[in-house]
């Protein structure tokens, strides 16, 4: 679970460096939650969650869940798992873990088909960094990397093509600026204490 803390924290710090280069367009879907549970539920309303076992070097403001009876696939795509975050006890993001090349294309398809296409897919995201003003409601980047961004949702597909194994990251917008800001907000105390103010 360690890894998993460190690979989707990872995950959380690519969409920050590439929230300057988020596309004015908005999504053709931009959904408000997963799976009827919208962004920013209470965990203490709801009764199917099963608190996952917490990793001493984790957030604790950060606590994961798996849903009882939760079906393991979207569309024909077939999952390993899917975790829910509730960061300070509001529902923040999903993770979802599958393996296998088809399970890719397919979780791929889907998604673009979904939420946009990607234009001029095949340039990527260094170029956008460099300051390419861009408009297309997805990013590509090389090796399996997809993120799309939208009022209410940011997405991250990845694939390792070598490991045979990707992930699904769906994140509410509005709670991630406010963990940005937050942490942030505590980085910023923890220096001023340092310096003895």
């Amino acid at each position: 679970m360690r890894i998993k803390i460190l690979t989707i924290l990872f995950t959380i710090f690519l969409i920050g460096c590439f929230a300057s280069s988020r596309p004015s367009k908005p999504l053709r879907s931009d959904p408000d939650g997963f799976r009827g549970i919208k962004w920013g539920t209470e965990i203490s309303t709801l009764n199917d969650m099963e608190k996952v076992e917490k990793d001493q070097s984790s957030n604790s403001d950060l606590v994961w869940y798996t849903r009882k009876g939760d079906t393991l696939a979207i569309g024909q795509a077939k999952l390993e798992n899917i975790f829910y975050s509730f960061w300070m006890g509001k529902f923040d993001s999903v993770w979802i873990d599958f393996e296998g090349d088809e399970n890719f294309e397919v979780l791929k398809k889907e998604s673009l088909e979904r939420f946009g296409k990607v234009r001029g897919s095949e340039e990527p995201v260094e170029k956008t960094q460099r300051g390419a003003r861009r408009e297309p409601s997805a990013i590509k980047r090389p090796e399996g990397f997809y993120a799309w961004w939208g009022r209410n949702t940011e997405m991250v597909l990845s694939y390792s093509k070598d490991r045979h194994k990707g992930t699904l990251t769906i994140n509410s917008t509005m709670i991630s600026e406010e963990r940005r800001a937050y942490e942030k907000q505590k980085e910023k105390e923890r220096r001023l204490k340092e310096r003895g103010f």
